[in-house]
């Protein structure tokens, strides 16, 4: 039998449902512009009833616009499963088709908003071997039935490349973990997200301040901002309660209903999770080079960390790596990736700690940005500005603890490293998935007997990189001599 031609699938459409999904993509990206001139003329204190009517007519004939585009954009939209590859075609004014070859396919993810839980369709996303981002090729709407058979039809031709004579009925996946609603809860209070959200909060106050009239945003200042040292603590408590229960919000969004499966022939990992879009992801364990367990600075002294994977050619998010687990115990990272992912299960304990000699090394260099900001303080504000130097000696203690925690271990064919910036970060990488491994050393460091460490995988649209700063030079040496050695 040809495998190329084992697995035919006639062209087919999305749902109709893509018609509505098309149509308010349409509006989505000229709303703004359509609203522009209503807008300004608020903006200008000039918004009367003939400028509203017009705001209304220029919505009412872009969701028309919109309504007939989906239409068209819906109708020329076809896929199909032909000559060992997945074919799109779409396109209204200029038609384009797309080619996928099947063995480059690595995982057939799932996606569901608001608008399709709605209608009962969801989103299908095929990833590429080397793609960033953004998924190869995106089906916004597909019916249930539609959306499974497309991904039996897709494993059944996949084997039929690699595995011919493969059993068609592909076993349900065995559920590993699911994350409960206390663990939820607890993952959203200790997530250290909220110097994001803070950030969150100014820039909306700023784009309202941007967007009110001066005098009435000069008025509303007046009235509302705080006037005594108290109020201003009360308002800054205020603001950093609600960026946290905001942190909080965003991690039950995400993660919500959290369920890690592995597939019956061991080679992928499924991932459920999300309350308003509901995400499903396939992670090809073969693609995975790395795996971080991350201790926040919240999480740390409750024993708890969060799980991440370095994966090739694969990940929706940007920034090249994916949440495995959001929250475990730490003691149980181990035997959790032993039965998830056991080239990865290398113990996470006793590693090998940094020489006592890079000890001031770590404090001196946590020292300067202090220093680089209290000095002119000291100079310029003399005597108040020397205040400023009770930075340095907490800068100094930070690396301190920073040199406390990192260490390293070379387990069988697995190599341990540990780091900390804020959060405690342990990474477990094969030796087979390495890219690059080598160390540098410094002048300072060779008088030392110092060097670092250096090791990269791939990851993502390029690759991640590890590093180990002022280990000592022969264990470093050693290191990089037993890596390379076994990969050869």
């Amino acid at each position: 039998m040809n495998s190329s031609a084992a697995v035919e699938v006639g062209e087919r459409r999305l749902h109709p449902v893509g018609m509505l999904l098309s149509a308010m993509t349409t509006v989505r990206r000229w709303a703004g512009i359509s609203a522009f001139p209503g807008i300004a003329a608020l903006v200008n204190g000039e918004f009367g009833m003939r400028t509203l009517i017009l705001v209304l007519l220029a919505f009412v004939v872009l969701t028309l616009l919109s309504a007939v585009w989906g239409v068209l954009s819906w109708r020329a939209t076809t896929y199909r499963i032909s000559g060992g590859a997945f074919h799109l075609k779409r396109g209204v004014l200029q038609k384009s088709e797309r080619s996928l070859p099947l063995e480059h396919v690595q995982s057939v993810n799932t996606v569901q908003g608001i608008v399709q839980r709605v209608f009962g369709v969801i989103e299908l996303r095929l990833e590429a071997a080397g793609g960033g981002g953004e998924p190869e090729i995106s089906l916004s709407a597909l019916s249930r039935p539609a959306a499974r058979e497309l991904r039996e039809e897709l494993t059944r031709a996949r084997r039929t490349l690699d595995e011919v004579g493969e059993p068609l009925e592909e076993p349900s996946p065995t559920v590993l973990r699911r994350l409960s609603t206390g663990e939820l809860l607890v993952a959203g209070l200790t997530s250290g997200q909220i110097g994001v959200a803070i950030s969150v909060v100014a820039g909306g106050s700023q784009i309202v301040d941007n967007l009110l009239p001066g005098d009435l945003a000069e008025r509303l200042s007046e009235a509302l901002l705080p006037r005594t040292v108290f109020a201003v603590l009360l308002l800054a408590l205020f603001v950093a309660l609600f960026a946290w229960v905001l942190a909080i919000f965003g991690t039950v969004l995400a993660h919500a209903g959290f369920t890690l499966s592995r597939s019956a022939d061991g080679r992928y990992l499924h991932i459920k999770r999300g309350l308003l879009n509901r995400y499903e992801t396939t992670v090809p364990i073969a693609r995975i080079q790395a795996v971080r367990l991350v201790e926040g600075i919240l999480r740390q002294p409750f024993g708890l960390a969060a799980l991440r994977v370095e994966s090739a050619g694969f990940g929706t998010e940007e920034g090249v790596s994916t949440v495995l687990f959001p929250l475990l115990r730490r003691r149980e990272a181990e035997d959790f990736l032993r039965a998830a992912a056991p080239l990865f299960a290398a113990p996470l304990s006793s590693l090998e700690p940094l020489p006592a000699r890079a000890r001031g090394r770590y404090a001196f260099r946590s020292s300067v940005p202090a220093l680089l900001v209290a000095a002119p303080l000291a100079f310029f504000l003399f005597p108040w500005g020397l205040l400023a130097l009770t930075l340095v000696p907490p800068a100094a203690l930070y690396g301190l603890v920073r040199h406390r925690a990192a260490g390293y271990a070379l387990s069988e064919d697995r190599v341990v490293l540990r780091t900390r910036r804020l959060a405690r970060t342990t990474v477990v990488a094969p030796r087979e998935r390495l890219q690059s491994r080598g160390y540098s050393v410094s002048p300072i460091q060779k008088r030392r007997k110092l060097a670092t460490l250096e090791l990269e995988v791939a990851s993502g649209r390029g690759g991640a990189a590890f590093r180990l700063v002022d280990l000592a030079g022969g264990a470093a040496r050693g290191l990089v001599d037993a890596l390379s050695a076994r990969s050869r």
